[in-house]
């Protein structure tokens, strides 16, 4: 509905974006992040969600804020971190898996 222009979704958008800039804003002060990627199903509402996101990190960071982007992968990225996480953890241990066969 947001890409058909419905304002009120947009708006609620935005104030999700701006809700989220704040929660973010913690672990970017915390953990000092280089960049924070936006995945799953944020991706898609990343038109929307960034303006806001973006400002109140600007706003609420101790230092310059990092760069907010948005995934390649879409929605389906964090799925595929799932699966690359298990198939790593085989791979640097193939014996563990063998034991439990």
């Amino acid at each position: 509905r947001a890409a058909e222009g419905d304002e009120a979704v947009r708006r609620a958008l935005r104030e999700a974006g701006t809700a989220l800039g704040i929660a973010l804003t913690g672990a970017v002060n915390l953990l000092d992040p280089e960049s924070v990627v936006l995945g799953g199903a944020l991706a898609g509402l990343a038109p929307w969600l960034l303006p806001s996101l973006r400002d109140e990190l600007a706003r609420r960071t101790a230092g310059p804020a990092c760069p907010v982007s948005v995934s390649d992968l879409g929605p389906q990225g964090p799925l595929l971190g799932a699966a690359h996480s298990v198939v790593r953890a085989v791979l640097d241990d193939p014996a563990v898996v063998a034991e439990r066969a």
